[in-house]
């Protein structure tokens, strides 16, 4: 009965401990993700197609851009967390009134990496999705 309980305790604190690390990874992410992220690594969405030299910006307001390096035809999106899957987020693009999602986003202080989806249902599925890689410029 004694182990029982001992491993009952244990169980309980790990469980605990995850929750808290998965609350604390959204804030750091929120926290390291204001600033400008480059990659070399090609991004597609809806008709665009960032090449080599693609560049995110984000604000402490939630909002941010995409485009590629020298190009000045860049997209200007809001983002917000949303609660469908680990550290996941939705992307709403004010010109193409359309939206993206990002799963797995992680910023730390050099840099940004997820899995890019174009559309709900890709993301829903977890098809169709494009890893990247950004570091901070």
């Amino acid at each position: 009965m004694k182990m029982i309980k001992r491993y009952a305790g244990i169980l309980m604190m790990l469980t605990l401990l995850v929750g808290f690390t998965s609350c604390e990874s959204e804030e750091e992410t929120e926290f390291n993700l204001p600033g400008t992220w480059y990659t070399n690594e090609e991004i597609d969405f809806d008709s665009y197609t960032w090449g080599r030299g693609t560049v995110m910006t984000f604000n402490a307001r939630n909002q941010g851009t995409i485009g590629s390096v020298g190009d000045p035809n860049y997209l200007v999106f809001e983002w917000e967390w949303i609660n469908e899957g680990y550290n996941s987020m939705e992307l709403y693009f004010y010109d193409s009134r359309s939206y993206a999602y990002i799963w797995g986003a992680e910023a730390t202080g050099r840099t940004f990496s997820g899995t890019w989806y174009n559309t709900w249902q890709d993301y829903r599925d977890r098809v169709n999705g494009q890893p990247f890689y950004m570091r901070r410029q």
